[in-house]
């Protein structure tokens, strides 16, 4: 069994192995745990595939269990001992071998679709995905709900196109080449040091005095064609860098800057992280598991000023970091720290925040429109939203869909009013126009 959990192998259809989670991959188990403490559901994103066409129920579950990927993705779990390292246990099924888990659709009818009440419910426990068909007057909308433990952004995408006959490795390499675990703890006790400067400092938070469950609530907007074009013509290079992802980070703390101000608080330090992909370009694409780590940012209020000079710090922090490799530091430190208890875990990495982990989170997933079809219909339209916390409580979402930019600001309704989340995305719009 030691030796199975280490395979990487591609393995044939019929069996069952137990694969060890990676450093990556248990850290989505500390989110999900940090959500749940809070009163929030799940680590879960939601991906909304609305059609041009009705489809039934039944003829969704033959079209989703007609590929072998997903058929092994129902049929993953994740086994966390009371000792040792979390682990995914992975049934790999023939086609119509009528064993594993049945594929459950919750089927729902609505006059249109309502974010507020779509998004609500993405409480899936230890299930990889949930799968909702949403019945509208003339057309259905498909929700998946994929638990982020097992599948990333990128795994999602490989997924949809997958069902287009596209082919990819199931499971993720697994990590190799790891450090010793005194270099490990080592690496791990300089970064939480580094992290830790100034730890005693306030941080720019937005300030929650609900202690019920997260109530959330989601503004979505897509830019034209002219000003996805603008936006992507301020993207300058500096420190070898350019990436759109600096721009939008830098109008997320302007933002966030003006809501604090408007609630009178006094400018604090920014603290904050950015996904970063460590999946070597020459590993083959997968469906499962998780390949990023994070570069983390400080920003002094003084540096708060303008959406060039803030792109210029992002960017001279993300290369400092990268020729530090930070990322990688980072999953040393997860390899040493996911062996205490998730609560204790939890509480040290909350420490250099003084208890705050960031004022905001933020994603950026790229390009959603990767198929035109799917279940034998056109795509009218694809809505990638990602989890909502309470610290931070508000989520900026960023993604291309067919060329054109668009902004998400999904947020907790007990922290944060409409009238704020509308400042906020109002804001971001006029700062990457302007």
């Amino acid at each position: 069994m030691d030796s199975d959990r280490n395979r990487t192998a591609n393995y044939t259809e019929g069996m069952l192995k137990e694969i060890e989670l990676n450093s990556c991959d248990h850290f989505q188990l500390l989110f999900d745990y940090k959500i749940k403490k809070e009163n929030g559901t799940a680590n879960t994103s939601q991906l909304l595939i609305e059609l041009s066409s009705e489809i039934s129920s039944d003829e969704l579950s033959q079209y989703l269990l007609s590929n072998a990927h997903f058929r092994n993705l129902i049929n993953t779990t994740v086994i966390k001992p009371l000792f040792g390292k979390a682990r995914y246990r992975i049934e790999y099924l023939p086609e119509n071998s009528g064993s594993g888990k049945e594929l459950s659709i919750t089927e729902l009818k609505m006059v249109r679709i309502d974010p507020s009440i779509v998004y609500q419910d993405d409480n899936i426990g230890l299930n990889p995905v949930k799968v909702t068909l949403i019945q509208l007057t003339s057309s259905s909308s498909i929700l998946f709900q994929f638990n982020h433990t097992f599948i990333d952004n990128n795994g999602v995408k490989n997924l949809l196109r997958s069902f287009h006959g596209e082919q990819f490795n199931f499971l993720r390499a697994k990590e190799t080449g790891q450090n010793s675990f005194i270099k490990r703890l080592k690496s791990t006790i300089l970064l939480s040091r580094k992290m830790m400067t100034r730890w005693y400092e306030s941080k720019a938070f937005i300030h929650s005095s609900s202690k019920g469950p997260i109530s959330k609530d989601y503004l979505i907007h897509t830019l034209s064609d002219e000003e996805t074009s603008l936006v992507k013509s301020k993207v300058k290079q500096s420190h070898h860098i350019a990436s759109i992802s600096s721009i939008l980070m830098a109008a997320c703390c302007l933002s966030l800057k003006n809501l604090l101000v408007k609630r009178n608080e006094k400018p604090r330090e920014f603290v904050f992280q950015q996904p970063f992909v460590v999946t070597p370009k020459k590993e083959p694409p997968y469906i499962l598991g998780n390949r990023f780590s994070f570069v983390h940012y400080r920003l002094q209020p003084e540096q708060v000023t303008s959406l060039s000079e803030i792109e210029y710090e992002i960017n001279r922090q993300t290369f400092q970091q990268i020729r530090d490799r930070v990322p990688q530091k980072f999953l040393e430190l997860q390899s040493v720290l996911r062996l205490v208890n998730l609560r204790l875990h939890l509480l040290m990495i909350s420490l250099p925040a003084r208890g705050k982990l960031t004022s905001f989170a933020y994603s950026f997933v790229d390009e959603t429109k990767v198929i035109d079809r799917f279940a034998n219909c056109e795509i009218t339209n694809i809505v990638n939203i990602p989890p909502v916390m309470r610290k931070p409580p508000v989520t900026f979402g960023f993604v291309y869909y067919d060329s054109r930019l668009r902004i998400e600001v999904c947020y907790d309704k007990n922290t944060l009013s409409k009238d704020e989340a509308e400042l906020l995305l109002n804001s971001i719009k006029g700062i990457l126009l302007a």
